[in-house]
């Protein structure tokens, strides 16, 4: 291929490897990867098709990474929809007019039990996701980063 494909490749590839760190709350510094991958291709003391295998190995081990933060994730997710529940239903409950008849009370009502539910459930959400981050440290050796 041309050297300005392969120069497109590779900071394409480096736009992916920011995005998929990004999608998991992982630390990357892209403009100083990028501005130092385009010093490296203006050289020319670099083979450009080794950066952009070089490149698809990094992005492969982002996506291995992602994978093996995805069920810490996913829970961390969970309890912050769980802590959205509790504001609203706290807001909820600070409301006089919550049973005065209108379009839609049901409907606060229901939500209001299920977010009781949910709210009553946030302690061992926190303490799942406690642990799934500790044997995570434990595996990885290293500290899990939100």
């Amino acid at each position: 291929l041309k050297a300005s494909k392969l120069k497109e490749l590779v900071l394409k590839r480096q736009t992916e490897l920011e995005e998929i760190y990004k999608a998991v709350h992982m630390d990357c510094d892209g403009d100083g990867a990028r501005k130092m991958l385009i010093s490296l291709m203006d050289s020319g003391n670099v083979d450009l098709s080794d950066m952009l295998a070089h490149m698809d190995d990094q992005i492969m081990q982002a996506k291995e990474e992602v994978q093996s933060r995805k069920d810490i994730l996913d829970r961390a997710e969970k309890w912050k929809l769980a802590l959205e529940e509790e504001n609203w239903l706290e807001e909820y409950e600070k409301d006089e007019n919550r049973y005065s008849a209108g379009r839609g009370v049901h409907k606060n009502l229901k939500r209001a039990e299920k977010a009781r539910t949910l709210v009553s459930k946030i302690p061992s959400l926190v303490e799942n996701l406690v642990s799934k981050v500790k044997a995570w440290e434990a595996a990885k050796g290293m500290l899990f980063l939100y």
